[in-house]
């Protein structure tokens, strides 16, 4: 039995600052992280706005913590959900916490937790600060949980860019090999949500790692009994190939080392030095028999043959 199923959790919802129509996806998430222990909500419930929450709370018999807004500058319902997430804390009865806001001013608190040793999952809406996100153990977009779709493109709307992402697996795929081992999916997806906290592939418009994974012409899986590993896809050309090809583009000419470079990407889309050993092109490209760096600038190097270099 995965141990992550055995942590307690202590579920708080900021209910002034969420809509009640995500509390379904916000308890079938947590279901991932383990056992709802503590169910608690704030707010000034006799308001309108929020009357709808204490109708559907009660399905799941989450408590409801009212507070009436007893000034227009401080939010009382937000100081009580402090105080009771640290008398929870203190009590050490839970493994960690869900808070359900995209308040930034939340972030102090969830700081708090995280030094307190408690796992922070952190849910509200995309546009919460940076910093709210950040301080969290994971952050999920609840727009993503509930299947919302905007108008402009997956790409444009995901947390971190698609390009980063991908260059964070293939970082980790090759030390996995340089180590002897193999790049696990399932650890593959901790790692990046170590760095990004809020990355999860319901961004990009995909339900599971293993076809966000997978629709990656870089990657390709392997299934052996219930493990699924990621592994490099095999270049469909050599090296001789690739350095053939820029030996004919600097023959005739001096080239730009980053002209050269884009020729060489538009020639093999897939083309990463580091499959063969070099950190940086510069480094791959004088490495060829012949070809010489010309440095032109402190900025600026060209690509040159020289059929008398030894």
């Amino acid at each position: 039995m995965d141990k992550k199923m055995d942590n307690k959790i202590a579920l708080v919802i900021d209910a002034e600052n969420t809509s009640v129509k995500y509390l379904d996806d916000i308890l079938k998430e947590l279901r991932e992280y383990g056992i709802v222990t503590y169910k608690r909500m704030y707010g000034d419930f006799t308001d309108d706005s929020l009357r709808s929450w204490n109708e559907k709370a009660m399905e799941y018999a989450i408590v409801p913590i009212q507070q009436p807004r007893y000034s227009k500058v401080k939010n009382a319902a937000d100081i009580m959900l402090v105080i009771d997430v640290m008398d929870i804390l203190y009590e050490g009865n839970v493994d960690g916490f869900c808070i359900v806001s995209s308040d930034s001013d939340f972030t102090r608190l969830v700081n708090r937790l995280r030094e307190g040793g408690m796992m922070v999952i952190g849910m509200g809406k995309s546009d919460a600060s940076k910093a709210l996100k950040a301080a969290c153990t994971e952050y999920k977009n609840l727009e993503k949980l509930f299947g919302e779709n905007n108008e402009s493109s997956t790409e444009s709307n995901a947390i971190i860019a698609l390009g980063e992402i991908k260059k964070v697996i293939l970082e980790i795929v090759q030390q996995c090999e340089n180590n002897g081992e193999r790049a696990g999916l399932g650890g593959i997806k901790s790692q990046l949500q170590k760095i990004y906290t809020d990355f999860d592939e319901r961004n990009y418009g995909y339900n599971s790692m293993t076809t966000f994974v997978k629709d990656m012409k870089e990657f390709e899986l392997k299934t052996e009994k219930t493990a699924v590993y990621v592994e490099r896809k095999k270049q469909g050309y050599s090296r001789d190939e690739v350095e053939a090809f820029i030996i004919h583009n600097v023959k005739k000419s001096e080239v730009d080392l980053g002209k050269l470079g884009q020729k060489v990407h538009e020639k093999y889309s897939d083309f990463n030095c580091k499959d063969f050993g070099y950190a940086q092109f510069v480094r791959f490209v004088e490495n060829i028999p012949n070809i010489v760096i010309v440095p032109k600038s402190a900025s600026k190097k060209n690509v040159t043959y020289n059929k008398n270099s030894l």
